[in-house]
């Protein structure tokens, strides 16, 4: 069994990228950023997959600056990347874009589980945590990119409503 309740197996469960972004599993967003036990294993998937597929979009300028001399984003970290702790930085922001994305898609589809009204949890639904994680999802994007592309290059009008951490 997991910290989040869900069977180990299912926390455990990689979902395979595209080869250059890192895979992730289940469990890197259950656990890591508290996503309701609640939620049935494929909902919880499928938002994972939703956040890769956005976040690999958001960020395939990085990619496409990486790939001509480096395959895969770690091979580019194993380079050029600084640590925290033993963890590349430009993975951290990576995971966090995604699970950041992932917590904010899964968390405005809470309100439409099965359940009792007085066991609604409004800041589990509310707008403002959407947006919060949302947020974040656009300053680990921006902090990436920011750190991938040169300075001349990095316009992209999107990102600059975000700072960098």
């Amino acid at each position: 069994m997991s910290f989040s309740g869900k069977p180990a197996n299912t926390t455990a469960q990689a979902v395979t990228n595209d080869g250059f972004w890192p895979d992730l599993t289940v469990g890197d967003l259950v656990d890591d950023y508290r996503i309701p036990t609640e939620y049935a294993d494929a909902v919880v998937l499928m938002g994972l997959k939703a956040a890769m597929v956005f976040c690999n979009k958001e960020l395939a300028a990085a990619k496409l600056a990486i790939i001509g001399d480096y395959d895969t984003l770690a091979l580019y970290c194993a380079a050029n990347s600084s640590q925290i702790d033993g963890d590349e930085v430009l993975h951290f922001y990576y995971v966090h874009a995604v699970c950041c994305y992932a917590k904010a898609f899964l968390l405005q589809q809470f309100n439409s589980l099965n359940r009792k009204p007085n066991a609604e949890n409004a800041a589990k639904e509310a707008p403002q945590t959407e947006e919060y994680w949302m947020q974040q999802c656009w300053v680990a994007i921006n902090n990436l990119l920011g750190s991938v592309l040169p300075e001349d290059g990095y316009t992209d009008p999107r990102y600059a409503r975000v700072t960098l951490l």
